[in-house]
């Protein structure tokens, strides 16, 4: 089909420097010189095709060499979206009353079928991302030394990537399960699950987090073969959301299990420094298999060797007993609280960016500080300096990740000592 709106362009500089001004900071501060070039070719070429008669394949053709390029720099469906719908808006507001209305109707049919190019285009990229990411999710689950619940996580991770595949290849042959009472997860939730998941909140949780991924595929199912892929784009985050979110909750619960049968340190009951490699490795990579953040902190108590030089190693053994129970009430049952040696502790949260983490951690710092104990009756001040570091795995676990990341929590750890001492410090 052919348009001609040469009549909306009496310059076609004029309207390319209009709609570039709206998007001036936006490539300013997300792209390079460039991506920012490019990025203006794209749109040089687009309107001038508009500007003139033109076939609407042509167009779409266009706009889908341009819909791969903002695509393969990260751009999201929703900004790429924004941006056309703004070049939609300025051309509708060239049309004066003279004009007939067929120029609306034809604005909005090519515009539609614009809008529609580019779902597609995006659809099938994203779908492809999913089982690219998902092979690295998967290929980290594997090397846990101890899969146990998890493996189920990896199972509907399994189960995504074929949905995925299903939309990228618009076929149906091999859609997975759609029934959550039936798929392999959803068999396991309700037998052996239930006893494991042994907190109802958190089983209805994960339960109904599962139910929502399956409603969403269905949606997907039921619009395979319609022309709207902007929705499916919607269902299909939401069931990578949704999938990821089981993910963290059934690690959390996996991290509770843990908590109950490794070894822990004969006087404080913290986990034995002796694990701590492969915990950490481990939150490592459900880390990465959840896409979430974790933290790794190091906390020392305060002139530690002077209250047990002044006041006996009794009291000294109090005050790290006192400690772990501080940290425990103020932590999660699936945190981790490690004893390091000595007065040196190191705690794990996982599924928390250090924004919450700092949140936690000051409430462990404040509480040991105010909960002060007593030796014959005689109050005796205690404090903790704490130095921490958010993790957010992007590739596979190397051994020396422990080591790299404890350097910076400790480096954060002596910075909180030189400043003072019973405070925070974390990169």
């Amino acid at each position: 089909m052919k348009y001609n709106f040469s009549k909306l362009f009496d310059n076609t500089e004029i309207i390319l420097e209009e709609f570039i001004d709206k998007y001036t900071s936006y490539f300013q501060s997300n792209q390079d010189d460039t991506n920012y070039d490019l990025h203006m070719k794209y749109y040089k070429n687009i309107i001038q095709m508009l500007s003139r008669e033109f076939e609407e394949e042509d167009l779409l053709e266009q706009f889908e060499l341009f819909a791969n390029h903002k695509i393969s720099s990260g751009t999201h469906y929703i900004i790429i979206t924004n941006e056309i719908n703004n070049l939609k808006n300025i051309l509708i507001n060239k049309i004066d009353e003279n004009q007939t209305k067929a120029n609306f109707t034809d604005l909005f049919r090519l515009f539609n079928n614009i809008y529609n190019k580019i779902a597609s285009v995006y659809l099938e990229s994203y779908a492809e991302n999913i089982k690219s990411i998902n092979n690295v999710r998967i290929a980290s689950l594997s090397d846990l030394m101890e899969k146990k619940i998890l493996v189920h996580y990896e199972a509907h991770l399994v189960w995504l990537s074929d949905l995925a595949d299903c939309i990228k290849n618009k076929t149906i042959n091999k859609f997975p399960e759609l029934n959550p009472l039936t798929c392999d997860f959803g068999k396991w939730m309700h037998e052996e699950g239930k006893k494991i998941i042994q907190n109802n909140s958190k089983y209805n949780t994960i339960d109904n987090l599962h139910k929502s991924l399956h409603l969403f595929a269905k949606k997907i199912l039921d619009s395979m073969f319609t022309q709207e892929h902007h929705v499916i784009i919607t269902y299909l985050e939401k069931c990578e959301m949704l999938s990821l979110s089981i993910g963290t909750e059934l690690a959390l619960v996996d991290n509770i299990l843990m908590n109950s049968r490794v070894i822990k340190d004969p006087l404080t009951n913290a986990l034995n420094r002796h694990n701590l490699k492969n915990i950490f490795k481990n939150q490592y990579e459900l880390s990465l298999a959840t896409s979430n953040p974790f933290i790794i902190a190091m906390c020392d108590l305060d002139y530690f060797k002077n209250l047990n030089d002044t006041h006996g190693h009794l009291f000294g053994d109090k005050i790290l007993v006192h400690f772990v129970n501080v940290v425990k009430r103020n932590i999660r049952n699936s945190d981790i609280v490690v004893r390091y040696g000595g007065e040196e502790f190191i705690i794990i949260l996982p599924a928390v960016n250090k924004e919450k983490a700092h949140i936690v951690l000051e409430k462990i710092r404040k509480d040991f500080y105010d909960d002060i104990l007593e030796i014959d009756k005689k109050p005796i001040q205690h404090s903790v300096s704490i130095g921490f570091t958010e993790i957010m795995p992007q590739i596979q676990y190397k051994q020396h990740f422990l080591d790299e990341y404890l350097g910076l929590a400790d480096q954060r750890l002596y910075s909180a000592k030189k400043n003072g001492r019973n405070q925070i410090e974390y990169c």
